[in-house]
């Protein structure tokens, strides 16, 4: 029992370095996702071709899903390297830690897109979505200050809450939601802003 108990703490603390991991990894790419083509013009070009503001956001979503898809899979392939001392890691650990990782994936890089979209350069698209990330990982560890009811609300866009159940080998609907919709309402930051702007001219 103590054994598959130090494999399955040794599989969560992996996967929590693969959290940091992957955080880092999508803010970097996503970072000139819209801001990129703002400094070289081509959204000017975007703005008056036939391609929508849904298009363009859609495109950058789905580059860096794919992308978080590869990242995945190659941690997948990296985990007995990790886990060199534990050969045991538990199966089921690491199946729901990588749905995890690939919903934290794109969650974060959906951040990324609306920092990028509402920055001007790629060093304040990076800061804001790292301020974003920093605001919702300190929700929960804050939340012990509030009301009962303020707390479960807080608690509930923790980002650290719903990725350890995860990485502790369950695969939450709660946690699925939080990513799928969060990653939603960012996209859909973007896009309003993208829309204001093309009317700005």
């Amino acid at each position: 029992f103590n054994e598959r108990s130090n494999h399955e703490e040794a599989t969560i603390f992996t996967f929590l370095a693969f959290m940091l991991t992957i955080i880092i990894a999508m803010l970097i790419l996503s970072m000139g996702s819209i801001v990129e083509e703002k400094s070289k013009g081509t959204l000017e070009l975007l703005f008056s071709s036939p391609v929508s503001d849904l298009e363009i956001i859609s495109a950058k979503f789905l580059f860096g899903l794919s992308i978080c898809f590869i990242i995945t899979v190659f941690i997948n392939a990296l985990f007995p390297l990790f886990l060199i001392h534990f050969w045991q890691a538990p199966f089921y650990i690491i199946i729901s830690g990588s749905v995890g990782i690939f919903l934290l994936g794109i969650f974060t890089y959906s951040i990324g897109i609306f920092g990028s979209s509402i920055a001007s350069r790629q060093v304040i698209s990076l800061l804001t979505s790292i301020l974003i990330i920093l605001f919702l990982w300190v929700l929960g560890f804050f939340s012990h200050l509030f009301s009962e009811t303020t707390r479960k609300v807080l608690y509930h866009f923790h980002i650290f809450s719903h990725f350890i159940a995860f990485a502790r080998g369950t695969i939450p609907f709660s946690g699925i939601v939080f990513f799928l919709s969060g990653s939603f309402f960012f996209n859909f930051l973007a896009l309003k802003y993208l829309e204001s702007r093309r009317w700005r001219g």
